[in-house]
């Protein structure tokens, strides 16, 4: 019997609302994956928020009870998903994460505001700004379960990577001129951070 059997995987595309997860993911996400959405579950069955959001935690359950790999996006601003990585992580998993953010609150209420005159789904304003803070506030918790983590930047046109998990590797982007090492600590909790060029390749 082999000894190199692979583990299953999660990935994770996590951030406040309006820091451009979407655009992300639509750009990474692994097409040999179950992808959970809820605002795509709400659209297909035509149900409210509060069951799509329902209906996606059960199916993200039954990922992991099934040791299967999946991939999903969420704000992360409660510890509910985190504890769901936690959990997968204790029973094997391997977790990636592309987190998402950017450098003010105010964008993000822009950018919901952006969407919502597009058609969009609405977030009110204390929400997004109060999740904003939340959800940042629980970025050293979420490091630390990951395998693979990327944070990325998105405050401007183009996504810009600041920081990169490998296993215990830890690397930041000394040309991110919003985020110097010292923002990178405060954010992860990792004060062995390094240098790296972090947007020449992926």
């Amino acid at each position: 019997m082999s000894g190199s059997t692979k583990k299953p995987e999660i990935v994770v595309f996590a951030g406040p609302n309006g820091s451009g997860k979407s655009t992300i993911t639509n750009l990474l996400r692994p097409t040999n994956m179950v992808y959970i959405n809820a605002d795509e579950i709400q659209q297909a069955l035509g149900c409210d928020n509060m069951e799509a959001a329902k209906i996606a935690e059960q199916r993200r359950e039954a990922c992991v009870k099934a040791r299967k790999d999946f991939c999903f996006e969420t704000v992360l601003s409660t510890e509910r998903n985190l504890n769901l990585l936690r959990r997968a992580a204790a029973e094997g998993f391997f977790i990636r994460c592309y987190y998402v953010l950017t450098a003010d609150p105010q964008i993000n209420v822009f950018r919901v505001a952006t969407r919502v005159a597009a058609g969009g789904h609405d977030v009110p304003v204390d929400k997004i700004i109060a999740r904003y803070d939340r959800a940042l506030d629980l970025v050293k918790e979420l490091v630390p379960v990951c395998d693979v983590c990327h944070i990325y930047d998105n405050s401007l046109d183009t996504p810009y990577r600041i920081f990169k998990k490998r296993k215990d590797q830890y690397w930041y982007c000394p040309e991110a001129d919003l985020w110097l090492k010292e923002d990178i600590v405060a954010l992860t909790g990792i004060h062995s951070v390094v240098r790296g060029a972090l947007n020449k390749q992926s």
